[in-house]
């Protein structure tokens, strides 16, 4: 038995247990089969019986109702109107007992010649003798015939309840058989099942009791157990794969002793290096590749880890200060447009001033009083243009220190830069506050935050031509934070973008038209320096960018 292979043994297994399941197959489909037939002739029983109360007695007792109807109705119409639904009935039945034997045809035969006398009577006008008729012999044949479908009725019924106890017999044997047989299958794949396993668990707990010591010794390095092996006689699989466990401990427990020589080494240059010694390298060989190649890169980067440091420091000092640049340009190039949007309107209205002077000149019309009005006008137009820089001064003044301030002011001061933009655009711009809340933070650099993003949002309807386009903005105050919904109907952020939109120098606008920083600024000012959050996702029509702050009363 021990030079059997298990895949063979495992063969004989799966063949017992299909052989077992082909025998119960065997077992409940003739069991089945039985019980079907049994079935299906109580329902054939059960069918007749039924097909005698719908098809005989129930019409009868129909037909006898209409004919006792007949004799009491009060007047020639219900007459006319009775007597009409009596030949269909009787038709019927007609049909119906030539299906059955000569004594129930005979009675019924009686009781239409009987039936026929009444309706006769009735319609010779002789109302007395069809009462008599139908009240003596008709009724006398009628209970005849019904006695004798009753009697027949019954005898389908017992038929009926004989068959249902032979099926239920048969079926009580048949399930004690296919029980007996289920039985005797399991026993005998249990014996043949365990008598295999027995080989084969018996050779499993010898592996893994090797293993279990070899791992053991992996843990306390105890040389107790160095030379002891699996033993394992068997010439089946587990029997080679026995030998061949036994020559890889062997050549593991070499291999471990050089490469716990250069970890202890490297252990030991690591604990110099926390205490600023980079003098040493690593000079053990060890066994395998990786530790080797480790070895390697732990020499080279201790050659010029001092170097790298520095050339990081540097770069990532460069890249900061070009990041600051490029949104320092970015808002100008911005404020810049924003100043044009706001002068183009009152530069038109000193256009067409001066227009009216020159054509009031020229027609020798212009005098002191409309010269001084217009001038006036003008002036108050320069006023204008001129807060309009002072405003777009003080919004790009950084704030030096935290304050409270109102959420929905600084919204508004950001909306104010940028509403003659999208007035020009036709882009249609909703804000609906419901309170105004105040927290706690840089109110010039969230102004710009807010900025932005709606100037984000307006960049993108602008350049995928929205028909109708929208930006809607509100706000819902909780009890320690406000949050400020920012939706816009552009049709949504793609898919591979929607992950990283606030990473620096990602953009999806052209390389003249978007650096990449502007979201991400914002992300650092509302999440770096407000302790807020800031977030995009994409709903049913466009994109949604929400700010959620802590407010003062938090």
């Amino acid at each position: 038995m021990s030079s059997l292979t298990i895949r063979f043994k495992l063969f004989v297994l799966g063949l017992v247990g299909v052989l077992m399941l082909v025998g119960l197959a065997l077992l409940a489909l003739s069991a089945n089969s039985k019980s079907l037939k049994n079935l299906n002739d109580v329902f054939s029983d059960s069918k007749q019986v039924y097909t005698l109360q719908s098809r005989f007695i129930a019409p009868l007792f129909k037909l006898r109702e209409l004919s006792l109807s007949l004799v009491m109705a009060p007047n020639e119409n219900f007459r006319k109107h009775i007597d009409s639904n009596i030949p269909n009935l009787t038709n019927e039945l007609n049909e119906a007992f030539l299906t059955m034997d000569e004594e129930l045809k005979t009675l019924w035969m009686g009781y239409e010649k009987l039936l026929s006398l009444t309706r006769e009577n009735i319609s010779l006008g002789f109302e007395e003798g069809a009462f008599i008729n139908a009240n003596t012999a008709e009724r006398k044949q009628f209970f005849a015939l019904i006695d004798a479908l009753e009697k027949t009725q019954s005898s389908q019924l017992e038929k009926s309840s004989n068959t249902f106890i032979l099926a239920q017999n048969l079926a009580k044997k048949n399930k004690f058989l296919l029980f007996l047989g289920m039985v005797a299958l399991l026993v005998l794949n249990i014996l043949i099942a365990s008598f295999f396993a027995n080989t084969i668990i018996d050779s499993i707990e010898t592996l893994q009791k090797g293993l279990e010591r070899f791992f053991k010794y992996l843990g306390d390095k105890s040389e107790a157990l160095d030379n002891k092996a699996i033993e394992l006689t068997s010439k089946d699989e587990l029997g080679a794969m026995a030998k061949a466990i036994n020559a890889q401990i062997d050549q593991i427990k070499k291999d471990l002793k050089k490469d716990q020589k250069l970890i202890e080494e490297a252990t030991s240059i690591v604990e110099a290096l926390k205490k600023g010694k980079r003098d040493r390298r690593l000079i053990e060989m060890p066994s395998s590749k990786e530790l080797n190649t480790l070895k390697l890169v732990m020499n080279e980067m201790m050659d010029d880890l001092e170097q790298k440091i520095q050339e990081e420091i540097n770069q990532r000092s460069d890249q900061e200060k070009l990041l600051i640049q490029q949104s320092k340009l970015a808002s100008m190039g911005n404020m810049i447009g924003n100043i044009a949007h706001q002068w183009r309107q009152p530069l038109g209205e000193i256009n067409a001033i001066l227009m009216t002077l020159q054509i009031k000149h020229s027609h020798h019309d212009l005098n002191g009083e409309f010269l001084n009005s217009q001038i006036e006008k003008c002036n108050a137009i320069t006023d204008f243009m001129s807060n309009t820089i002072n405003d777009f001064q003080n919004f790009f003044k950084p704030s030096k220190k935290k304050e409270l301030f109102s959420v929905i002011e600084a919204c508004e001061k950001a909306t104010k830069i940028l509403y003659s933009s999208l007035k020009y655009h036709q882009i249609e711009f909703e804000f609906e506050a419901k309170a105004s809340p105040k927290i706690l933070g840089y109110p010039n650099e969230f102004s710009q935050a807010f900025l932005n993003i709606l100037s984000n949002a307006k960049d993108v309807l602008i350049e995928r031509k929205i028909k109708n386009p929208k930006i809607t903005v509100t706000t819902k105050v909780a009890k320690q934070y406000i949050l400020i919904p920012i939706k816009d109907n552009s049709g949504g952020i793609k898919e591979e973008n929607i992950e990283g939109i606030f990473k620096p120098y990602l953009t999806t606008k052209h390389a003249k038209q978007g650096t990449g920083i502007g979201l991400y600024m914002c992300k650092t000012i509302i999440e770096g320096n407000m302790d807020g959050i800031v977030d995009a996702k994409n709903h049913e029509d466009g994109a949604l960018v929400f700010i959620k702050l802590k407010t003062a009363a938090a």
